[in-house]
């Protein structure tokens, strides 16, 4: 092939190329001016059935407006807290089987449980635990699930075994604190868990007393080391003074880890004595969960789509009506 057939080939390539953008433009262009007309078409559509879109919203705020005055507001606030002595499974679940008992109206056994007068517990609507997620890898919640849609096989993230999360909803927010209160007795009406913290307890008293009697026995060789092995002995050979400077270093370390140690356990059992530590508190809110505002949305939004559907059938009545009369006949 001649450099004049090689340039014809080109020229022709590059037409066919230009012919195939130019299909490709108008296709894309045909495109969004068919998507502008349907929406320009449902705009307009939508304007001609505002009086039944806004009849209906009008009717939907006024069902809005009965249900919120129906039904009692309630209040939520949430507490974190540490779970001690056990995995956080045990009080999870524990606190949910408490919450069916509010689910059933069972307050009889629901205000003993927590200690409460009935008629407190009769004003609470519900009582829910949740696990907490952790992202960073640093053992603290980084958010809670509370839609419970953790999976195990999601390396990503790690569901704690110590924080959980439990939501409370009143009808009074006065009875936060009679609420935890009552929380903290149930679960330590639980003998499992108070027999696991009772025992974790001992054993952190007796490696505390160990990692003691094992700093002693350092100090002791550290003082050997520095007071009674004669200077002159250690002078001798300069492989003794370097291994004596290896072992005085290593006393050092292991010294410091042991104290860190010490003072770790013992703040544990200063601060997280019991089987569970609070971290955060209810918080006592001002502002209902369930205002007439979220009523008028949803039911409001719900009958403006069903006013546009009744115009629509109203519109194309006689249509629908002869061609279910057809079909009854039919049949």
């Amino acid at each position: 092939m001649n450099n004049e057939q090689i340039t014809r080939q080109q020229a022709t390539d590059e037409i066919d190329l230009l012919e195939l953008f130019n299909r490709m433009g108008g296709g894309i262009k045909r495109g969004v001016l068919w998507t502008y007309r349907l929406i320009l078409n449902f705009l307009m559509l939508i304007v001609r059935k505002s009086l039944w879109i806004v009849a209906f919203t009008i009717i939907g705020l006024i069902v809005a407006y009965v249900l919120y005055q129906v039904s009692r507001r309630f209040y939520s606030s949430e507490m974190t807290a540490i779970s001690n002595s056990i995995n956080n499974t045990y009080v999870v679940g524990s606190i949910n089987l408490l919450n069916d008992l509010f689910k059933q109206n069972n307050y009889s056994i629901a205000a003993n449980y927590l200690n409460i007068d009935i008629n407190r517990a009769k004003e609470i609507k519900s009582i829910e635990a949740f696990y907490t997620i952790d992202i960073n890898k640093d053992r603290l919640p980084d958010y809670t699930d509370y839609k419970r849609r953790y999976n195990p096989k999601d390396s990503t993230i790690k569901r704690l075994d110590n924080y959980f999360v439990i939501r409370l909803e009143v009808y009074d927010e006065n009875i936060f604190s009679q609420v935890r209160d009552g929380i903290k007795n149930y679960i330590y009406m639980n003998k499992f868990i108070i027999d696991n913290n009772n025992e974790r307890i001992r054993q952190n008293k007796i490696l505390i007393e160990t990692i003691e009697a094992e700093i002693r026995r350092l100090d002791s060789l550290q003082k050997v080391e520095y007071f009674e092995i004669p200077q002159m002995q250690r002078a001798t050979s300069n492989q003794m003074v370097v291994l004596n400077e290896k072992d005085r270093k290593l006393y050092h370390e292991q010294k410091l880890l042991l104290e860190k140690e010490k003072l770790r356990l013992e703040k544990d059992l200063n601060i997280n004595s019991e089987p569970i530590t609070i971290v955060q508190d209810f918080t006592p809110l001002s502002k209902a969960e369930n205002p007439y505002s979220k009523y008028a949305m949803k039911i409001g939004l719900l009958f403006a789509v069903i006013g546009f559907f009744v115009s629509i059938l109203w519109q194309h009545r006689k249509t629908i009506l002869t061609t279910y009369l057809k079909i009854i006949k039919n049949q």
